[in-house]
C-alpha cells in the first residue's frame, strides 16, 4: 500500500509513519521543513517530499513529485504558532491563533485532498489527524468542528470510488488527571497512530464519514 503522510516533519507525524512502516507499507513523508523531514525519511529508510501544504504555490511546484497513485493519506497539522497565556494576546495574536489553527489543520488537509484525489486507488483511505483535545469555545474547537464536518462532507464525494474519509481527534480522557482503564496506558500519539493505520485496513472498510477518539478508555465527552 503506497501511503502519503503529511506533517511529518512532527513528532506525531514520524510516530503515525513508523507505524505504518511497520505494517509493511511503501511510505513517503511530506512536511514543510526539510531539515526535520530529511531527518525522519533517514531514520525510517523512506522518500520524503518537502512542501508547505497551506500554500496552493508550494502544493503546484511539489505535484510532479508525487506518485501517480496512492492507497492512503494522512492528514498530520505541522503547527507554526507558538501558543502562550491567552489572558495576554492581542488581538494580533488572537487573529495569529486562529488563521493558523485553520491553516495547519484544516486548509492544509482540504489542500492535500484537492491536489491528490484524482490519484487515490478505489478503495483507498483519507484520515486526517486532530492530535490535541481543543477547549471549549476556542480555536481548537472551531476547527475539530469544522474538520468533522468537512470529513463528512468528502466521505460522501469519495464513497462513490470506494474510498472510506475519516478524522481521528484526541479525546477528552487524553487530558492530565485521567489515567485510563489500562494500567500502563498508551501515549496519546501511539493511539492515534494505530488508530489510522487500524482505519486503512479492510476491517474498517464500513467506517467513513466519522470523527473518532482515542481517549485511553474515557468517553469522548468525559470531563
Amino acid at each position: 500500500m503506497d501511503v502519503l503522510i503529511t506533517g511529518s516533519d512532527t513528532d506525531l507525524g514520524r510516530i503515525i509513519a513508523e507505524g505504518f512502516c511497520d505494517a509493511g507499507h511503501h511510505v513517503i513523508l511530506a512536511g514543510r521543513r526539510p531539515d526535520e523531514l530529511e531527518v525522519a525519511a533517514k531514520e525510517l529508510d523512506v522518500d520524503a517530499i518537502a512542501f508547505d501544504n497551506t500554500d496552493p504555490a508550494s502544493i503546484a511546484d511539489a505535484a510532479p513529485r508525487f506518485p501517480s497513485h496512492l492507497d492512503t493519506v494522512v492528514n498530520v497539522p505541522s503547527p507554526v504558532w507558538a501558543p502562550g497565556d491567552p489572558r495576554t494576546y492581542t488581538l494580533a495574536d488572537h487573529a495569529a491563533e486562529w488563521r493558523g489553527l485553520f491553516d495547519t489543520s484544516l486548509v492544509s488537509a482540504v489542500l492535500t485532498v484537492q491536489m491528490l484525489g484524482d490519484q487515490m486507488r478505489s478503495g483507498g483511505s483519507i484520515v486526517t489527524v486532530i492530535p490535541d483535545p481543543p477547549h471549549d469555545g476556542g480555536a481548537g474547537a472551531a476547527v475539530k468542528a469544522a474538520i468533522a464536518e468537512w470529513t463528512a462532507g468528502q466521505a460522501n464525494l469519495f464513497g462513490v470510488r470506494g474510498i472510506n474519509v475519516n478524522a481521528v481527534a484526541a479525546g477528552r480522557g487524553a487530558e492530565p488527571g485521567y489515567d485510563g482503564l489500562a494500567a500502563t496506558a498508551p501515549t496519546v500519539s501511539a493511539e492515534i497512530a494505530r488508530l489510522s493505520l487500524f482505519l486503512t485496513t479492510p476491517a474498517a472498510r464500513h467506517i467513513t464519514g466519522q470523527t473518532l477518539h482515542v481517549t485511553h478508555g474515557a468517553l469522548a465527552n468525559f470531563g
